[in-house]
């Protein structure tokens, strides 16, 4: 599959958008292949652009006193990522965005992105079912942080996304779920016991 046929594949699971307008997008999004490590956003930095992953994997942090690092989320094959809140609020990002891998992205400017929406109602359909599934699942993960102890998110995190789980080092889980890898190591060891 082509880099476009995918980020068409994918614009359509979330809104009927007619071909013309898959074509605008088309010329706006960019191809690029981007090295694992490379920040795409930096927090405190305004939020420029909007990519497509067509191949890697991504993790959007925030780092906390001492520099702990805190995952909001990650993102891989098919999903789009960038600093929303900083772009709806059109202010400095309050989190940096890093691959994990080595990415092949789409990357298109916001002010391109921005005039591609406002230009059929089939955009703002596909920006209302996004929208949608942002809120659901931040609230999801907003309830697991507050509601259930890191056992229950760990077991929670791989039994959902065992996939990603997989690509991913236990550093990074841990500080998806909000512990310590030292406190994930002896989660995972106490359950292997079980």
């Amino acid at each position: 599959m082509t880099p476009y046929a995918a980020l068409d594949a994918a614009l359509l699971r979330w809104a009927a958008i007619p071909a013309e307008e898959l074509t605008r997008a088309h010329r706006i999004f960019r191809s690029h292949h981007v090295p694992a490590r490379t920040l795409l956003q930096r927090a405190g930095e305004p939020s420029e652009r909007i990519s497509f992953i067509v191949r890697g994997l991504t993790r959007t942090y925030l780092t906390g006193d001492g520099g702990a690092e805190r995952v909001r989320a990650f993102r891989a094959e098919g999903e789009l990522v960038c600093a929303y809140a900083a772009a709806l609020r059109r202010a400095p990002a309050a989190e940096h965005i890093e691959t994990l891998e080595e990415c092949d992205l789409l990357t298109a400017t916001r002010p391109a992105f921005e005039a591609l929406c406002a230009g059929h109602p089939s955009w703002t359909a596909m920006l209302a079912a996004m929208n949608e599934r942002l809120f659901l699942d931040e609230e999801r993960r907003t309830r697991d942080l507050l509601g259930n102890d890191a056992a229950a998110r760990y077991r929670a995190f791989v039994t959902e996304r065992p996939a990603l789980a997989a690509r991913l080092t236990q550093r990074q889980i841990a500080a998806y779920i909000g512990i310590t890898p030292e406190a994930l190591s002896r989660l995972r060891h106490a359950a292997s016991l079980m």
